[in-house]
Order: structure tokens, then sequence, then C-alpha cells
């Protein structure tokens, strides 16, 4: 079974009685999986959808649970998390199991690798039961965004879709996430182009730089480190670490500025940037005089010398001038 029959049955609500899911694309096992659960009826989901793992659950209680008769209406669906996991004796109950299942339950089986020597995987493949989640690659990868935007009422060509992948990497959820960002920022102009996928992609790294200083004024470590990771997703380190200077640059001439007495309006005159952008850096300038910022931009110099000499991982030595820079205080 391909996911095209899977999603005719989601579709049709005419589920199977039992589904192999297997394959390492975690993303999109999820995605179907949200999208079978969905088949329940949001009243009796406590009654007719429950999620177990074969580490705490046997066999035989699974099978309890996919014999009981759907609360008010079907399906009941049951899903087992690492079912590969199970000993030889479990498995061979769920394998006696198919032969007469209950037409009113689905039972979900989700493997990584299973063993397709072992019988019960065998049956499930034979019986075109099994639903295998392979990463798209070339062609397919790009097929998969155009079908995503759509799924969202946006008409992205291909091209605009190979743009987007060449931004964000092949990273399913990077790229869903990503292109959730496209169509906010597409508005009602359900025409996506390149032009609009590469100003999204502008204006996400705008959001994530502003969510570090944001993040850096406030002193919250937790929150800079999630603001660099979404930086990671789009550029390299350097060039992070390039757009992270020139904002703290921008920073110390707003605090200059305001100890010279400027208002908002020669701010903005000077920095030459929309007053949304001028008020995100008057904010961020609160509680941080130009002797912390001074501090700060030494510190980044720091890190890109280290980056560019040392064989420290780039990473940590990204993430541990962040932490440093969370820990800035006025005069210190």
């Amino acid at each position: 079974m391909d996911l095209n029959d899977l999603k005719k049955d989601i579709e049709t609500a005419a589920l199977k009685p039992v589904y192999l899911f297997h394959g390492q694309e975690i993303f999109l096992k999820e995605r179907y999986l949200s999208k079978l659960a969905a088949l329940v009826n949001e009243s009796v989901a406590d009654f007719n959808l429950e999620t177990v793992s074969a580490d705490e659950t046997s066999s035989a209680d699974v099978l309890e649970k996919v014999r009981t008769m759907p609360f008010l209406a079907p399906p009941r669906i049951v899903i087992v998390r690492g079912a590969d996991r199970y000993t030889a004796e479990d498995l061979s109950l769920i394998r006696d199991y198919l032969s007469d299942p209950n037409q009113s339950s689905c039972l979900v089986l989700m493997a990584e690798k299973p063993d397709f020597r072992l019988s019960i995987f065998k049956i499930l493949r034979q019986k075109n039961l099994g639903v295998s989640f392979d990463p798209p690659k070339g062609r397919g990868l790009a097929s998969w965004v155009v079908e995503s935007a759509d799924q969202r009422g946006y008409k992205l060509d291909q091209a605009a879709a190979r743009t987007l992948i060449d931004l964000v990497g092949t990273d399913l959820s990077s790229l869903d996430h990503e292109l959730e960002k496209v169509c906010l920022y597409s508005g009602d102009n359900t025409e996506v182009g390149i032009e609009e996928v590469k100003a999204a992609a502008r204006l996400s790294r705008t959001a994530s730089i502003f969510d570090l200083g944001d993040a850096v004024g406030e002193r919250d470590g937790a929150r800079a480190l999630a603001a660099l990771k979404d930086l990671y997703l789009e550029e390299p380190y350097l060039k992070i670490l390039a757009m992270i200077v020139r904002h703290f640059h921008l920073l110390l001439k707003v605090r200059l500025l305001l100890d010279d007495g400027a208002r908002q309006g020669d701010v903005q005159r000077a920095l030459k940037l929309p007053p949304f952008v001028v008020g995100k850096y008057l904010s961020q300038v609160n509680g941080l005089d130009a002797r912390a910022l001074e501090k700060a931009i030494a510190r980044l110099l720091l890190a890109d010398q280290t980056l560019k000499s040392s064989s420290a991982p780039d990473r940590l030595v990204l993430e541990s001038m962040v932490l440093d820079l969370t820990s800035l205080r006025p005069n210190r």
C-alpha cells in the first residue's frame, strides 16, 4: 500500500482493520496518524481513540482494546508505538488476530524497522496493509511541497518549491514550518512564486534576529537559544554571526543616540528604517547601557575569531556566545 491508497482510505473513512506504519520519516507518520485520529468524533475520543507503547502494553491487552466495540459510532482506533519491539509471543497473538479482525476497529502498528522475515510483518505486507514512510527525494520532494501548499489553499509552482527546498533543506518538518510562513506572508495572494518564497525567508530571518534580541534584552537564555535554532535552519554559522553583529551595532547606535537626547523620530531618520523596526530596537535597548552593548560586541568578535581559528564545534561556540549575551547587565 502506498500513501495515496492510505489517503483514499482516510478520505472515504473506509479504514482497514489493521495497518503497519513503518519507515524512518517520522513527520509523515505523525501527520497521517493525526488524519486517522480526526476520523474519531471528538465527543467520544476518550473511548474510541487510544495510543499505547509496546514497551508498556502487552499485545494481549492491545487486542482486548481492539476487540472492544466502538462507543456510539465507529471507528475505534488503537495505535501501538514500537510494535517491532514486541516479543515473538506477543507478535504471534497479533498474527492470529489478522485472520478474524474486528471490522469496526482499526489497529495501527507503528514500527521503524520491522523484520519482514517474521511471519506477522510478512503477512501484513502480503495483505497490502503495510505503509512505508520514506523521505521523498528529488522531484518527489518538490511535489510534496506543492501538494502541502495546495492543502493550505495556495498554488506553488515547481520552481518556487525547489527554491524553498534550497533555502530550508530536505527535512519535512522544517519545510512544512517554513511553508506555513510563506503562506502567512502571501496572505490573500494564493499564487506563490519564487519571489514570495524569498521574501518570506528574508522576513523569517529578520523575525528570528529580533526574537534573539528580545530574548537577550529580557535575559531569557532558553528563548535566545530557540531563536538561534530558527536561524540555524536558514543560514551558515558565520552568516548568522554576521547578522547578530550587525544587530548589536545598530542597538549600540540607538543607545548612543538616546543618550544624546534623540527621540524616536530622530532615531528613525538616523537608521533609515521603518517605524515598527525602530520601535523594536528602542524596546531592546531598555535596561542596556552603551558599556554593556560594547561588551556584547566584543564577545561577538571573540566568537567570530573562535569560529575561524578553533576546532571547537561551531554550534557550541554560538550557543555559548548567546548565553553570555543573555547575562548582560548595565555597567557590568
